[in-house]
């Protein structure tokens, strides 16, 4: 097993300003995204998208590895450097992730490939980035409710996570992406319903948040929220 101190690098905790050092153009890729709600694996292969369902909570590091294998297998894909991994960093299932990261990084040194990640945070907010607004894109992990804030300067700038606050949050021209299984949550019901967005989980939005330079491969490490 692959020592997960190599790959649980330090990141800004001030920020999640997401800075691609490899310039090279981003088209086909593997997805692994397992934080304990809608763990999937997906295929982006000329410009089409593939996607297998995995069983929740039940991801151990060689069942995933055998999952990955054996759904390559089916789309005749050979993962080699023109390919790239995108890992989802939570928040969610610590373990979950950390297996995720643990198995990217095991196939990275074997092929070459390199590692980008994202979190929930931007994958829902990710259609909405379009209307260039400020966002407050929200999620709830261990019964707690948490948002980055999003701000438009040339590009967009996320901050790291932070518990709600609605007395701070509650400005003029914010949008509120609320996923869609806590739409109807007491909480949600303090916000202004036009400022609201109802986000859906949808692995195709990695496109989004490439586009928008909103991927991680330089510091990766699971995103824990306690």
């Amino acid at each position: 097993m692959i020592p997960l101190s190599s790959i649980l690098l330090d990141i800004d905790d001030d920020s999640f300003v997401m800075k691609v050092k490899n310039k090279k153009m981003i088209k086909d890729f593997l997805i692994i995204d397992c934080t304990g709600k809608n763990d999937s694996i997906a295929l982006k292969i000329d410009n089409k998208f593939f996607i297998k369902k995995l069983q929740t909570n039940l991801i151990k590091n060689e069942i995933l590895t055998l999952e990955i294998v054996n759904f390559i297998k089916n789309y005749n894909v050979e993962l080699n450097s023109d390919f790239s991994i995108f890992v989802n960093s939570g928040p969610g299932s610590f373990s979950g992730v950390r297996i995720s990261l643990a198995v990217a990084k095991g196939i990275q040194i074997v092929k070459k490939i390199n590692i980008y990640s994202y979190n929930n945070f931007l994958l829902y907010a990710a259609p909405y980035l379009i209307e260039k607004k400020e966002i407050v894109s929200i999620q709830k992990t261990n019964n707690f409710y948490y948002y980055c804030n999003g701000t438009l300067q040339i590009n967009y700038h996320f901050t790291a996570p932070k518990k709600i606050n609605f007395n701070e949050e509650e400005r003029k021209e914010t949008l509120f992406i609320v996923p869609d299984e806590i739409k109807n949550d007491e909480i949600i019901k303090n916000i202004n319903p036009r400022k609201i967005r109802i986000a859906e989980f949808n692995l195709k939005n990695i496109d989004l948040l490439i586009k928008n330079k909103l991927v991680e491969n330089k510091l990766i490490k699971p995103l824990y929220l306690s």
